[in-house]
Protein backbone atom coordinates (compact mmCIF):
# COMPACT_ATOMS: atom_id res chain seq x y z
CA UNK A 1 0.00 0.00 0.00
CA UNK A 2 3.07 2.09 0.77
CA UNK A 3 4.68 1.74 -2.00
CA UNK A 4 1.37 2.53 -4.42
CA UNK A 5 0.46 5.92 -1.98
CA UNK A 6 3.89 6.47 -3.23
CA UNK A 7 3.44 6.06 -7.11
CA UNK A 8 0.38 7.86 -6.66
CA UNK A 9 2.05 10.94 -5.39
CA UNK A 10 4.94 10.94 -7.83
CA UNK A 11 2.41 10.81 -10.69
CA UNK A 12 0.28 13.59 -9.14
CA UNK A 13 3.36 15.95 -8.66
CA UNK A 14 4.35 15.40 -12.41
CA UNK A 15 1.08 16.16 -13.61
CA UNK A 16 1.20 19.36 -11.60
CA UNK A 17 4.59 20.17 -12.91
CA UNK A 18 3.52 19.62 -16.19
CA UNK A 19 0.54 21.48 -16.46
CA UNK A 20 -1.36 21.66 -19.54
CA UNK A 21 1.01 19.16 -21.63
CA UNK A 22 0.05 16.41 -19.20
CA UNK A 23 -3.70 16.95 -20.48
CA UNK A 24 -3.07 17.38 -24.42
CA UNK A 25 -2.76 20.91 -24.55
CA UNK A 26 1.14 21.45 -25.69
CA UNK A 27 2.92 25.16 -25.04
CA UNK A 28 5.98 25.98 -27.53
CA UNK A 29 8.17 23.50 -25.45
CA UNK A 30 5.87 20.80 -25.42
CA UNK A 31 4.72 19.38 -29.24
CA UNK A 32 5.26 15.63 -28.67
CA UNK A 33 5.09 15.37 -25.11
CA UNK A 34 1.76 14.97 -24.42
CA UNK A 35 1.77 11.67 -23.69
CA UNK A 36 4.41 12.10 -21.06
CA UNK A 37 8.41 12.26 -21.42
CA UNK A 38 10.77 9.86 -23.32
CA UNK A 39 14.10 8.89 -21.61
CA UNK A 40 16.40 9.34 -24.59
CA UNK A 41 19.52 8.18 -23.40
CA UNK A 42 22.15 7.64 -20.26
CA UNK A 43 26.24 8.85 -20.33
CA UNK A 44 28.95 8.98 -17.39
CA UNK A 45 31.85 10.51 -17.19
CA UNK A 46 34.26 9.00 -14.29
CA UNK A 47 37.69 11.04 -12.72
CA UNK A 48 39.47 10.32 -9.60
CA UNK A 49 37.07 12.57 -7.74
CA UNK A 50 34.06 12.25 -9.23
CA UNK A 51 31.46 10.37 -11.31
CA UNK A 52 28.74 12.76 -13.07
CA UNK A 53 26.03 10.26 -14.86
CA UNK A 54 24.11 12.39 -17.61
CA UNK A 55 20.16 11.43 -18.36
CA UNK A 56 18.72 12.72 -21.50
CA UNK A 57 15.15 13.54 -21.46
CA UNK A 58 12.74 14.95 -23.66
CA UNK A 59 9.88 16.53 -22.60
CA UNK A 60 8.52 17.45 -18.98
CA UNK A 61 8.41 15.72 -16.13
CA UNK A 62 9.56 15.35 -12.11
CA UNK A 63 11.74 13.49 -10.80
CA UNK A 64 12.24 11.27 -7.31
CA UNK A 65 15.40 9.66 -5.78
CA UNK A 66 15.59 6.57 -3.49
CA UNK A 67 17.94 5.02 -1.72
CA UNK A 68 17.93 0.63 -1.23
CA UNK A 69 19.97 -1.48 0.48
CA UNK A 70 20.81 -5.43 0.49
CA UNK A 71 22.11 -4.84 -2.47
CA UNK A 72 22.95 -0.92 -2.33
CA UNK A 73 21.23 0.92 -5.43
CA UNK A 74 20.16 4.33 -5.55
CA UNK A 75 16.65 4.65 -7.74
CA UNK A 76 15.22 7.55 -9.55
CA UNK A 77 11.40 7.82 -10.91
CA UNK A 78 10.47 9.98 -13.84
CA UNK A 79 6.82 10.93 -14.28
CA UNK A 80 5.12 11.09 -16.27
CA UNK A 81 6.69 9.07 -18.50
CA UNK A 82 5.87 7.87 -22.28
CA UNK A 83 8.67 5.58 -22.82
CA UNK A 84 11.95 4.58 -22.47
CA UNK A 85 14.76 4.77 -25.70
CA UNK A 86 18.16 4.48 -23.53
CA UNK A 87 19.62 1.06 -23.46
CA UNK A 88 18.02 -1.27 -20.94
CA UNK A 89 21.79 -1.94 -19.35
CA UNK A 90 24.55 -0.05 -19.43
CA UNK A 91 27.93 -1.31 -17.72
CA UNK A 92 29.70 1.74 -15.56
CA UNK A 93 32.56 -0.58 -13.13
CA UNK A 94 33.84 2.74 -11.66
CA UNK A 95 33.44 5.01 -8.42
CA UNK A 96 31.73 1.43 -6.71
CA UNK A 97 28.47 1.78 -9.22
CA UNK A 98 28.47 -1.82 -11.34
CA UNK A 99 25.17 -1.29 -13.91
CA UNK A 100 22.73 1.34 -14.79
CA UNK A 101 19.63 0.20 -15.68
CA UNK A 102 16.30 1.35 -17.02
CA UNK A 103 12.84 0.12 -16.92
CA UNK A 104 8.79 1.33 -16.85
CA UNK A 105 8.04 0.62 -13.17
CA UNK A 106 4.27 1.49 -13.90
CA UNK A 107 2.53 3.34 -16.46
CA UNK A 108 3.64 6.89 -16.32
CA UNK A 109 7.06 6.23 -14.04
CA UNK A 110 10.20 5.21 -15.63
CA UNK A 111 12.64 4.20 -13.19
CA UNK A 112 16.64 4.37 -13.47
CA UNK A 113 18.29 2.25 -11.16
CA UNK A 114 22.53 2.28 -9.90
CA UNK A 115 23.58 -0.95 -8.49
CA UNK A 116 26.84 -0.23 -6.42
CA UNK A 117 29.17 -3.09 -4.77
CA UNK A 118 29.35 -1.55 -1.77
CA UNK A 119 27.46 1.71 -0.18
CA UNK A 120 26.34 4.13 -2.41
CA UNK A 121 28.47 7.28 -2.07
CA UNK A 122 26.98 10.76 -1.73
CA UNK A 123 25.43 12.05 -4.87
CA UNK A 124 23.19 15.25 -5.36
CA UNK A 125 20.94 15.64 -8.23
CA UNK A 126 20.69 18.49 -10.75
CA UNK A 127 18.67 19.34 -13.11
CA UNK A 128 19.69 20.62 -16.66
CA UNK A 129 18.02 21.43 -20.23
CA UNK A 130 18.91 18.29 -21.46
CA UNK A 131 17.34 16.23 -18.65
CA UNK A 132 19.21 15.29 -15.34
CA UNK A 133 22.74 14.83 -14.18
CA UNK A 134 23.54 12.55 -11.03
CA UNK A 135 27.08 13.50 -9.45
CA UNK A 136 28.71 10.84 -7.39
CA UNK A 137 31.62 12.06 -4.89
CA UNK A 138 34.01 10.15 -2.44
CA UNK A 139 32.07 11.10 0.39
CA UNK A 140 29.77 7.90 1.57
CA UNK A 141 26.14 8.20 2.44
CA UNK A 142 25.36 5.90 6.38
CA UNK A 143 23.65 3.02 5.61
CA UNK A 144 21.81 3.34 9.08
CA UNK A 145 22.55 6.12 11.35
CA UNK A 146 24.44 4.33 13.96
CA UNK A 147 26.07 7.16 15.47
CA UNK A 148 25.29 11.01 14.52
CA UNK A 149 26.17 11.72 10.93
CA UNK A 150 28.34 14.52 10.02
CA UNK A 151 26.92 17.54 8.77
CA UNK A 152 26.13 16.81 5.01
CA UNK A 153 27.77 18.89 2.01
CA UNK A 154 26.76 21.93 0.73
CA UNK A 155 25.54 20.63 -2.51
CA UNK A 156 24.07 17.84 -0.99
CA UNK A 157 20.25 17.02 -0.66
CA UNK A 158 17.93 16.31 1.93
CA UNK A 159 18.68 13.31 3.96
CA UNK A 160 15.35 12.19 2.49
CA UNK A 161 16.64 11.81 -0.72
CA UNK A 162 19.46 9.61 0.14
CA UNK A 163 18.73 6.93 1.86
CA UNK A 164 15.73 5.36 3.31
CA UNK A 165 15.36 4.41 7.25
CA UNK A 166 13.33 1.21 8.19
CA UNK A 167 14.08 -2.13 6.01
CA UNK A 168 9.89 -2.70 5.98
CA UNK A 169 9.81 0.79 3.82
CA UNK A 170 11.90 -0.27 1.27
CA UNK A 171 10.56 -0.98 -1.98
CA UNK A 172 11.45 -4.15 -4.24
CA UNK A 173 13.57 -3.70 -6.41
CA UNK A 174 12.80 -3.44 -10.26
CA UNK A 175 12.51 -7.04 -12.26
CA UNK A 176 14.01 -6.65 -15.49
CA UNK A 177 11.46 -8.89 -16.94
CA UNK A 178 8.18 -6.33 -15.60
CA UNK A 179 9.84 -3.46 -16.57
CA UNK A 180 8.91 -4.66 -20.27
CA UNK A 181 5.40 -6.06 -20.02
CA UNK A 182 3.27 -3.77 -22.36
CA UNK A 183 -0.17 -2.05 -21.55
CA UNK A 184 -3.18 -4.02 -21.59
CA UNK A 185 -0.89 -7.57 -21.61
CA UNK A 186 -2.87 -10.36 -19.59
CA UNK A 187 -1.40 -13.63 -19.31
CA UNK A 188 -4.82 -15.49 -18.75
CA UNK A 189 -7.76 -15.12 -20.25
CA UNK A 190 -11.15 -16.71 -19.30
CA UNK A 191 -14.00 -16.64 -21.78
CA UNK A 192 -17.79 -18.03 -22.19
CA UNK A 193 -18.85 -18.04 -25.72
CA UNK A 194 -21.88 -19.22 -28.60
CA UNK A 195 -21.29 -20.49 -31.27
CA UNK A 196 -23.63 -22.07 -34.17
CA UNK A 197 -23.15 -25.49 -35.50
CA UNK A 198 -24.63 -27.90 -37.97
CA UNK A 199 -23.84 -31.69 -39.57
CA UNK A 200 -22.46 -31.65 -42.87
CA UNK A 201 -23.69 -34.80 -42.57
CA UNK A 202 -26.68 -36.32 -44.66
CA UNK A 203 -27.51 -39.08 -41.97
CA UNK A 204 -27.03 -36.28 -39.48
CA UNK A 205 -29.84 -34.20 -41.12
CA UNK A 206 -32.34 -37.14 -42.07
CA UNK A 207 -33.08 -37.04 -38.72
CA UNK A 208 -32.65 -33.88 -36.80
CA UNK A 209 -32.72 -31.69 -40.04
CA UNK A 210 -30.38 -29.24 -41.68
CA UNK A 211 -30.83 -26.02 -39.94
CA UNK A 212 -27.84 -24.50 -37.64
CA UNK A 213 -28.46 -24.44 -33.83
CA UNK A 214 -26.45 -22.99 -30.98
CA UNK A 215 -23.56 -24.59 -28.76
CA UNK A 216 -21.96 -22.60 -25.63
CA UNK A 217 -18.75 -23.19 -23.83
CA UNK A 218 -15.78 -21.86 -21.87
CA UNK A 219 -12.80 -21.32 -23.06
CA UNK A 220 -9.49 -20.71 -20.95
CA UNK A 221 -6.05 -19.60 -22.90
CA UNK A 222 -2.13 -19.06 -20.73
CA UNK A 223 0.81 -17.05 -22.80
CA UNK A 224 3.50 -18.80 -22.64
CA UNK A 225 5.46 -16.84 -25.14
CA UNK A 226 5.54 -12.63 -25.76
CA UNK A 227 7.88 -11.18 -28.62
CA UNK A 228 7.01 -7.92 -29.47
CA UNK A 229 3.52 -7.75 -30.00
CA UNK A 230 3.60 -11.39 -30.91
CA UNK A 231 2.27 -14.37 -28.41
CA UNK A 232 1.37 -17.78 -28.43
CA UNK A 233 -0.79 -19.45 -26.52
CA UNK A 234 -2.50 -22.72 -25.04
CA UNK A 235 -5.95 -22.91 -25.59
CA UNK A 236 -8.85 -25.24 -24.20
CA UNK A 237 -12.39 -25.40 -24.58
CA UNK A 238 -15.48 -27.39 -23.35
CA UNK A 239 -18.73 -26.90 -25.75
CA UNK A 240 -21.91 -28.42 -25.13
CA UNK A 241 -24.73 -29.11 -27.72
CA UNK A 242 -28.20 -30.84 -28.19
CA UNK A 243 -30.69 -31.26 -30.36
CA UNK A 244 -34.46 -32.83 -30.86
CA UNK A 245 -35.40 -34.71 -34.01
CA UNK A 246 -36.91 -37.66 -34.93
CA UNK A 247 -36.01 -41.20 -35.56
CA UNK A 248 -36.45 -41.83 -40.03
CA UNK A 249 -37.63 -45.09 -38.86
CA UNK A 250 -40.10 -44.95 -36.55
CA UNK A 251 -40.89 -41.15 -36.52
CA UNK A 252 -40.61 -41.54 -32.52
CA UNK A 253 -38.49 -38.49 -30.95
CA UNK A 254 -34.51 -38.95 -30.90
CA UNK A 255 -32.00 -36.63 -29.07
CA UNK A 256 -28.49 -36.09 -29.28
CA UNK A 257 -26.12 -34.77 -27.37
CA UNK A 258 -22.81 -34.34 -27.33
CA UNK A 259 -19.53 -32.68 -25.47
CA UNK A 260 -16.61 -31.45 -27.79
CA UNK A 261 -12.84 -30.46 -26.12
CA UNK A 262 -10.72 -28.67 -27.29
CA UNK A 263 -7.39 -28.60 -27.00
CA UNK A 264 -4.87 -25.65 -29.11
CA UNK A 265 -2.47 -23.57 -29.56
CA UNK A 266 -2.53 -20.65 -30.94
CA UNK A 267 -1.00 -16.98 -32.45
CA UNK A 268 -1.83 -13.46 -31.45
CA UNK A 269 -0.83 -9.60 -32.25
CA UNK A 270 -1.59 -7.07 -29.93
CA UNK A 271 -2.78 -4.27 -31.19
CA UNK A 272 -4.10 -1.15 -29.62
CA UNK A 273 -7.45 -2.15 -29.54
CA UNK A 274 -7.85 -5.45 -31.45
CA UNK A 275 -6.29 -8.72 -31.69
CA UNK A 276 -6.37 -11.36 -34.65
CA UNK A 277 -5.42 -14.78 -34.02
CA UNK A 278 -5.18 -17.92 -35.57
CA UNK A 279 -4.87 -21.68 -34.32
CA UNK A 280 -4.54 -25.40 -34.35
CA UNK A 281 -5.70 -28.14 -32.71
CA UNK A 282 -7.13 -31.40 -31.24
CA UNK A 283 -10.77 -32.19 -30.68
CA UNK A 284 -12.21 -35.04 -28.50
CA UNK A 285 -16.31 -35.83 -28.94
CA UNK A 286 -18.04 -37.47 -26.63
CA UNK A 287 -22.05 -37.98 -27.89
CA UNK A 288 -25.06 -39.83 -26.68
CA UNK A 289 -28.22 -40.75 -28.44
CA UNK A 290 -31.91 -41.45 -27.44
CA UNK A 291 -34.04 -42.84 -29.45
CA UNK A 292 -37.24 -45.28 -29.16
CA UNK A 293 -35.35 -48.16 -31.20
CA UNK A 294 -31.89 -47.77 -28.93
CA UNK A 295 -29.49 -45.67 -26.53
CA UNK A 296 -25.85 -45.01 -28.96
CA UNK A 297 -22.84 -44.16 -26.60
CA UNK A 298 -19.29 -43.46 -28.35
CA UNK A 299 -16.75 -41.10 -28.74
CA UNK A 300 -14.23 -39.70 -31.74
CA UNK A 301 -11.20 -37.16 -32.28
CA UNK A 302 -9.90 -35.36 -35.26
CA UNK A 303 -8.23 -31.73 -35.35
CA UNK A 304 -9.76 -28.28 -36.17
CA UNK A 305 -8.31 -24.77 -37.44
CA UNK A 306 -9.87 -21.61 -35.99
CA UNK A 307 -9.17 -17.99 -36.72
CA UNK A 308 -10.61 -14.63 -35.40
CA UNK A 309 -9.86 -11.67 -33.96
CA UNK A 310 -10.95 -9.75 -30.08
CA UNK A 311 -11.79 -6.51 -29.89
CA UNK A 312 -10.42 -4.73 -26.77
CA UNK A 313 -12.66 -1.92 -24.62
CA UNK A 314 -10.65 1.06 -24.28
CA UNK A 315 -9.93 1.69 -20.16
CA UNK A 316 -11.46 -1.50 -19.40
CA UNK A 317 -8.57 -3.64 -21.44
CA UNK A 318 -9.25 -6.64 -19.48
CA UNK A 319 -12.90 -7.20 -21.17
CA UNK A 320 -12.51 -8.53 -25.05
CA UNK A 321 -15.03 -9.50 -27.21
CA UNK A 322 -14.44 -12.67 -29.40
CA UNK A 323 -15.44 -12.61 -32.82
CA UNK A 324 -14.46 -15.96 -34.57
CA UNK A 325 -14.65 -19.16 -37.26
CA UNK A 326 -14.03 -22.75 -36.26
CA UNK A 327 -13.53 -25.64 -38.78
CA UNK A 328 -13.44 -29.13 -37.12
CA UNK A 329 -13.25 -32.20 -38.81
CA UNK A 330 -14.20 -35.17 -36.26
CA UNK A 331 -16.21 -38.21 -37.76
CA UNK A 332 -18.19 -40.72 -35.75
CA UNK A 333 -18.75 -44.25 -36.89
CA UNK A 334 -21.59 -46.46 -35.54
CA UNK A 335 -23.27 -49.67 -37.17
CA UNK A 336 -20.86 -49.26 -40.04
CA UNK A 337 -22.03 -45.57 -41.01
CA UNK A 338 -19.85 -42.70 -40.82
CA UNK A 339 -21.20 -39.67 -39.50
CA UNK A 340 -19.30 -36.43 -39.57
CA UNK A 341 -19.69 -34.50 -36.03
CA UNK A 342 -17.65 -31.51 -37.46
CA UNK A 343 -18.29 -28.54 -39.58
CA UNK A 344 -18.21 -24.85 -39.62
CA UNK A 345 -18.64 -22.74 -36.70
CA UNK A 346 -19.17 -19.27 -36.00
CA UNK A 347 -19.47 -17.66 -32.95
CA UNK A 348 -19.09 -14.74 -30.54
CA UNK A 349 -17.74 -14.64 -26.60
CA UNK A 350 -16.90 -12.69 -24.05
CA UNK A 351 -13.44 -13.28 -22.31
CA UNK A 352 -11.73 -11.40 -19.32
CA UNK A 353 -7.91 -10.90 -18.78
CA UNK A 354 -5.76 -11.35 -15.64
CA UNK A 355 -2.46 -12.17 -14.87
CA UNK A 356 -1.37 -15.38 -13.20
CA UNK A 357 2.05 -16.75 -12.54
CA UNK A 358 4.25 -13.64 -14.88
CA UNK A 359 7.35 -15.37 -14.35
CA UNK A 360 5.81 -18.86 -16.08
CA UNK A 361 5.59 -16.09 -19.69
CA UNK A 362 8.87 -16.38 -21.96
CA UNK A 363 9.30 -12.61 -22.79
CA UNK A 364 12.08 -11.01 -25.28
Amino acid sequence: MKVQLRSFLIILLALAVAGPAAFGQSGPDQAGSQNGAILKGIAFVATDSALEVVITIMGECVSQPLALSNPSRLVVDFAPAQKIEAKSVTEVNAFGMTNIRTGMFQPMIARVIFDFSGEIPAYTLQKTVAGLTVRFTHAEVPAAPQTKPAAPPVQQKPAAARVEKPAARREAPIETAESNWPRGFYNTTFGIFGGSYSSPSADFADVYGTDASFQYGLNLTRTLLYVKGFQVDATFELRTYSKTGKSTLSGDEAKFTMTPITIGGRILYQAKYVMPFVGFGADFYNYDETSALANTTGSASGSHFQAGLYVIFPKIEFLRLKIYYKYTKVTATENGIDVALGGPEYGLGLSFGFNLLKPGVLMH
